[in-house]
């Protein structure tokens, strides 16, 4: 008999990561958001798990329809990350920054974080729906892992992607605005990287990723969340 309480239990505990990130990310807000607007925004993050889905599989139809072949690591690129980054950062822009629920800098941290965390809540139930028949000890590992891995990137390249593009279309900042968005993208297709080259070459170079390149960006991050909030007070 299909066993409904433990898949129930596993899709709460897969988003459990999201929500603890979420209370970071809305300690940091100077004039909260109405809640309606942060769970719109979760919510919303959790749904572009379809038009990335059906961008990478159509993508990738029509490269092998124009009989077009190109490399795997640079297909997984493209319809990875770059995808990733630009969607998302568009729907912020679309939801967020380009209407009145933007009334501060430190929005632009909010609403990118809270979309970004509701897409990777999705992608977590999509990893452990796998387990969800096993022992919940794996399910927590497996959760424990991600919260500081997986999760944190995807706040830190929507963060960077979005900021930029703030700066670009709302200070009119370009240069820095172009290397900002860049930096998401490549910093989320490295990520990617990592994680395929780790099957071959084992986890040292996780944890080289994650100590060389993620932590300064993430100290980074706060550095500028601090310079948003005192902007917005």
């Amino acid at each position: 008999m299909f066993d409904y309480t433990s898949l129930i239990i596993t899709i709460i505990l897969a988003y459990i990561p999201s929500f603890a990130w979420l209370g970071f990310v809305l300690s940091q807000d100077v004039h909260p958001e109405k809640s309606t607007d942060i769970a719109k925004a979760f919510i919303l993050g959790s749904f572009l798990a379809v038009p990335i889905v059906i961008f990478a599989v159509w993508g990738r139809e029509i490269l092998d329809i124009l009989l077009i072949t190109i490399p795997e690591t640079l297909s997984k690129f493209i319809f990875g990350a770059l995808a990733e980054e630009i969607i998302k950062g568009a729907f912020v822009y679309w939801f967020a920054i380009s209407t009145s629920r933007w009334d501060e800098p430190i929005d632009t941290f909010i609403y990118a974080a809270t979309l970004a965390l509701g897409f990777a809540g999705i992608e977590n139930l999509a990893y452990v729906l796998n387990y969800y028949e096993d022992n919940f000890y794996d399910i927590q590992q497996l959760l424990v892992l991600r919260s500081f891995t997986s999760l944190l990137i995807h706040m830190i390249s929507s963060f960077l992607f979005t900021y930029g593009l703030t700066l670009y279309l709302k200070y009119h900042n370009k240069m820095n605005g172009i290397w900002l968005i860049l930096a998401g993208i490549i910093f989320h297709g490295l990520w990617n990287l990592v994680i395929e080259l780790s099957n071959s070459i084992g986890g040292a170079i996780i944890v080289g990723f994650y100590f060389v390149i993620c932590i300064p960006l993430f100290v980074g991050m706060v550095f500028t969340i601090k310079h948003l909030r005192l902007k917005s007070q």
